[in-house]
């Protein structure tokens, strides 16, 4: 064969002179063989898959779908030769083929095995709320390549699996609590002692604030213009608990401070103006 006066040898690859309507019918066998057990592997181990405890959905997908391909690739190799194809030639072919998909398909194949591990290890599952860097949001769906999350700004954003893996993660709902501090400031001079108990029994029976863990109060730092007193608060692991919680603890130790007549401070500086006895001035 001839290509704009170039030789191919494509007789040295395929020669269907040799072919008989065995070799096409066992081709035809070969191919409703590959596809049959293609399907029933895939319903297998996906019914196997799902007595294994921690395997989503996404994971059971995956690995279900490469066993089938790999199935009817293994098909493909075996029915090619009876149909006049040189075993020789199809194995370079293939190995060149691979060599190709190696070195150009890398990043790919780097998001395939990340979500690979992501769906298999299971830091997160569907609904979680988790942190990735600066980015925060409900898990949506974990596929092939990306984890779908939805942020609390109503963004959907879908992060790399690869740089999931490469970072930490930060999952706010797998402890069922989160914590919260809230700061305020009070006047120098204050009495710290009635300033703390006043703060604490105001964070007390909050509607947003867990009981358990109960809240913590203290004196948390000397700051410029004030004694600063600090909250720890815990509530559920939402943004809009957190919302909510910080919401009503404001609320109360403003109300609670201003009760007991305790300042919450605020910047504040004194100038000194200094003169000299040369710059006074006479009057005319």
């Amino acid at each position: 064969m001839y290509f704009q006066g170039i030789p191919l040898p494509v007789e040295d690859i395929i020669d269907v002179d040799d072919v008989t309507a065995s070799d096409i019918a066992w081709v035809v066998l070969i191919a409703i063989a590959a596809v049959v057990a293609a399907i029933v592997s895939r319903k297998i181990l996906k019914r196997w898959l799902g007595t294994l405890d921690g395997m989503t959905q996404a994971t059971v997908g995956l690995l279900t779908r490469t066993l089938s391909g790999l199935i009817l690739l293994t098909g493909a190799v075996v029915a090619l030769p009876l149909l006049g194809f040189s075993a020789q030639p199809l194995l370079i072919v293939l190995i060149f083929l691979a060599v190709l998909v190696f070195f150009a398909g890398q990043p790919l194949m780097a998001s395939y095995a990340a979500g690979l591990i992501l769906q298999a290890r299971g830091p997160f599952t569907v609904g979680d709320i988790i942190e990735h860097e600066s980015l925060i949001g409900a898990v949506l769906e974990t596929n092939n390549r990306t984890t779908i999350i939805d942020s609390p700004k109503g963004e959907r954003i879908a992060i790399p699996n690869v740089a999931i893996l490469a970072s930490p993660i930060i999952n706010w709902t797998t402890l069922g609590v989160r914590r919260t501090t809230v700061s305020v400031g009070v006047a120098y001079g204050t009495d710290l002692d009635l300033a703390v108990d006043v703060v604490t029994r105001a964070v007390q029976d909050l509607t947003n604030v867990k009981s358990d863990p109960s809240p913590v109060v203290g004196v948390a730092s000397f700051d410029e213009s004030s004694v600063r007193i600090q909250v720890w608060c815990w509530h559920l692991p939402t943004y809009m608990d957190e919302f909510l919680a910080r919401d009503e603890i404001i609320r109360s130790i403003s109300r609670a401070l201003a009760e007991n007549g305790i300042v919450i401070a605020f910047p504040q500086r004194d100038v000194w103006l200094r003169t000299s006895p040369d710059d006074s001035t006479e009057s005319p």
